[in-house]
């Protein structure tokens, strides 16, 4: 990578930070259907990093592809990032299914976010623990110049960019939202005697000419730095559970033998703690200190039975967190 380009990525990851903290903001407001935003530093602050070895369930919804690259590429790279993010076998992935249904009822990317109100709440009814969207925004190319004169020359900068948000399915909350993005520079088609840009004039849009063999490895870079990443950030979130159903019978809670349940584990029942209005209106409890605990005695595949302390209480919808 010539100095150059190197210096126009590094400005890139500059500005990442701020970027991703616009588009919080900004999927936070667009989730709210499916439950509401709340502050995530706050909501895990003081939880430690995951140490309970069981793995997370992920509903991925279907990528977008804004970027024109063609339904057997967008397959292709979906596949690629999803094996890459799971390459430990640590989480359990179930895709859904690209429909037209589906196209009609989400609501067209806006800043790399897709919303998806009913899959959320589908996600929550299948015991989910993280829903993930991804994007492939746009090709933006703009026409510039490089060197100086008399060595100036005009190129075509290129932008791919992927966002990946994950969102937390147990608490309706934000866990991460995230840019990655590579600049490709080719020449432009023509001198720099025939062409002068005008000053306050509008970016001008231009087809972007990138060989296939850029393209490809500028492509498997970004899926290979995002799946990287994502997995990253979602191994250290604390594994949250919910019950299912608590009565007579027994109290049974969302996980079971797929994500590592074993008869003899133990999960704390967290109390409400903290909460805050949305923009909705809707007033959010965030999950509070254990107030109680509960013990497996039966697992099956996707759920287990457990035992309640005495003089204990439980209720469906309350979050569990394992301890033991």
């Amino acid at each position: 990578m010539d100095q150059k380009a190197h210096g126009a990525r590094q400005r890139l990851y500059g500005t990442g930070c701020k970027a991703n903290l616009v588009l919080l903001l900004l999927l936070c407001l667009a989730l709210l259907a499916a439950g509401g935003c709340a502050t995530t530093k706050k909501l895990y602050s003081k939880m430690s990093p995951d140490s309970s070895g069981l793995k997370k369930r992920i509903l991925v919804l279907p990528f977008w592809d804004q970027a024109g690259l063609g339904e057997e590429r967008l397959e292709q790279l979906a596949t690629q990032f999803l094996s890459l993010l799971n390459k430990d076998g640590v989480f359990v992935i179930e895709r859904v299914k690209r429909s037209s249904a589906a196209a009609d009822r989400v609501r067209a990317p806006e800043f790399g976010i897709v919303t998806d109100p009913e899959h959320a709440r589908r996600a929550d009814q299948m015991g989910m623990n993280v829903m993930l969207t991804a994007v492939f925004t746009p090709l933006e190319t703009q026409r510039i110049k490089t060197g100086i004169w008399p060595f100036r020359k005009i190129k075509d900068e290129t932008e791919i960019a992927m966002y990946v948000n994950a969102f937390d399915v147990i608490n309706g909350t934000l866990l991460l939202t995230r840019l990655e993005s590579v600049k490709i520079r080719t020449m432009a088609d023509i001198i720099d005697d025939d062409w002068e840009e005008e000053e306050n004039a509008e970016p001008q849009k231009i087809k972007p000419e990138i060989d296939e063999k850029t393209l490809t490895k500028s492509l498997t870079e970004i899926v290979e730095n995002q799946a990287a990443e994502v997995s990253s950030a979602l191994r250290e979130r604390p594994w949250l559970g919910r019950i299912l159903s608590s009565d007579a019978s027994g109290t049974f809670i969302n996980a079971g033998s797929d994500v590592g349940v074993k008869p003899g584990s133990v999960f704390e029942v967290l109390g409400p703690g903290e909460t805050i209005a949305s923009a909705s209106g809707r007033t959010l409890a965030l999950p509070g200190s254990a107030v109680g605990e509960i013990k497996v005695t039966e697992v099956m595949k996707d759920r287990a039975l457990t035992s309640v302390q005495e003089g204990a209480s439980f209720k469906a919808g309350q979050i569990i967190r394992f301890k033991k």
